[in-house]
């Protein structure tokens, strides 16, 4: 099982709510603040307040003679300088966004309350159940929308026997989920990148170049009891879908095998294979008779942790047809979606991501990298089509985003204070560049 648990879906409504989830998988990292048990019945809680100040410099988003540059974008709006960086040649001044600016900011995780209610039937069946919300931000209130406040983003209840365990409800979803234990490494108590620089909003899971978002959704989930290390899950999950594709006559699938394994007290070894399949369908309106067309949304994912003796050390990689660099079918701009092109071919991306840290006497130093990149379609880039098309097209995808990053924190008892620094690049297929830095410093009350 995961905790209450992280990554950008859509860069408005749903990128307030895409990271926080990473920090609290099912699995107790932590014990739980238990404050009712009795009859068989216990009550417990856990959570997180944290409070980031985070300064930001670099480009803004590019402009392009394409018409519109897709996918990437942070969407700084007013927070960028149009004219940051000017030079003339010919007599004609071209001039390139830049950012410069401070936030305070609740962090990758964001402000976090969960509460949970146990039962024990027998010695060997009980249920867990849990219902967790997120505070979206605690930087400030000034224009704050009805549905940017409280987020109950997981609930749900788990029936464990010793066959293994049925859980129903909306949680964290398979596919994406082998991310996080690469990811918190280095980013478990950190702000990460936001994909809005100038709205008081947390982040929205950018925390790395390259690792997958998992989301949350309903799901009808079974996890087999462990074997010699080994475990399967299986959820039938509750599609996701584009504007323009909302047709699901089946449910989403979401498989995951796992090895988890204890060598010594000091050494730990986690593999993470997962997959996801969905079918899609629409009805083409630009052909007569407007045919029922289908498509399969597809993806793999492989990660790996291994700790020893305080080092920790994790990467992966995935490949998915319907996704885009952070999630499954990922939409960003409605009007431009990243996961498919204007004729409704789905898009396929792929991404790669590590970290490593080490733990001494409560303080971690951690580093990592990764990349993600978009395969363009022929629709996307005639030219790249064989043979050679012209240039058609007035989109410019994105091509890659690639980044570097360095965390230190130090625990004291339930308080974590942190600082980190993160170099972020994102390239277009026509040449389009952005580079920005992030750097913050931050504080954190877990239990």
């Amino acid at each position: 099982m995961k905790r209450f648990g992280v990554a950008s879906l859509q860069p408005a409504a749903v990128s307030v709510a895409c990271a926080a989830s990473l920090m609290f998988s099912a699995s107790k990292a932590r014990a739980d603040v238990t404050f009712y048990d009795k009859d068989g019945w216990a009550v417990y809680t856990r959570g997180l307040i944290a409070s980031h100040y985070q300064y930001a410099f670099g480009d803004g988003d590019p402009t392009t003679t394409h018409g519109v540059v897709v996918g990437g974008k942070i969407l700084p709006g007013g927070a960028e300088d149009p004219r940051g960086s000017c030079t003339t040649t010919a007599g004609v001044e071209t001039c390139k966004p830049t950012l410069k600016l401070s936030r305070v900011r609740s962090g990758f995780i964001g402000t976090q309350l969960g509460v949970g209610v146990r039962r024990k039937i027998n010695d060997q069946v009980n249920v867990d159940s849990l219902i967790a919300m997120n505070l979206a931000d605690v930087s400030s209130n000034r224009g704050q929308e009805a549905n940017k406040s409280v987020d109950v983003r997981e609930a749900w209840a788990a029936v464990n026997t010793p066959y293994g365990t049925f859980k129903m409800g909306r949680m964290f979803m398979i596919f994406g989920s082998g991310s996080a234990p690469v990811v918190l490494i280095s980013h478990k108590y950190a702000v990460g990148n936001p994909c809005f620089v100038n709205a008081p909003t947390i982040a929205c899971a950018s925390v790395g170049a390259g690792p997958l978002y998992a989301g949350f959704d309903s799901q009808l989930r079974y996890e087999t009891p462990r074997l010699a290390g080994l475990q399967l899950q299986i959820a039938a999950s509750d599609p996701w879908v584009a504007p323009s594709m909302q047709i699901t006559p089946l449910p989403r699938v979401d498989g995951e095998i796992n090895f988890d394994q204890k060598f010594t007290p000091d050494v730990r070894l986690r593999v993470f294979g997962e997959g996801v399949w969905q079918e899609l369908e629409r009805r083409d309106q630009a052909t007569p008779g407007n045919p029922l067309v289908k498509q399969t949304v597809l993806g793999g994912m492989g990660t790996a942790v291994i700790n020893a003796y305080g080092l920790a050390v994790g990467g992966g990689g995935w490949q998915c047809t319907g996704c885009g660099t952070r999630t499954v079918m990922e939409i960003g701009d409605s009007a431009n979606p990243l996961a498919h092109d204007s004729k409704f071919t789905l898009r396929t991306a792929r991404g790669f991501f590590g970290n490593a840290g080490y733990t001494f006497l409560g303080y971690t130093l951690a580093a990592g990298a990764g990349a993600a990149f978009v395969k363009p379609t022929t629709v996307d880039a005639p030219e790249l089509a064989n043979p050679p098309g012209p240039q058609t097209t007035s989109l410019s995808i994105l091509n890659s985003s690639t980044e570097y990053h360095a965390t230190f924190t130090k625990q004291i008892d339930a308080v974590v204070l942190t600082a980190e620094f993160m170099h972020w690049q994102n390239k277009w297929h026509y040449g389009e560049k952005q580079d920005q830095t992030y750097t913050g410093l931050g504080a954190n009350f877990t239990w």
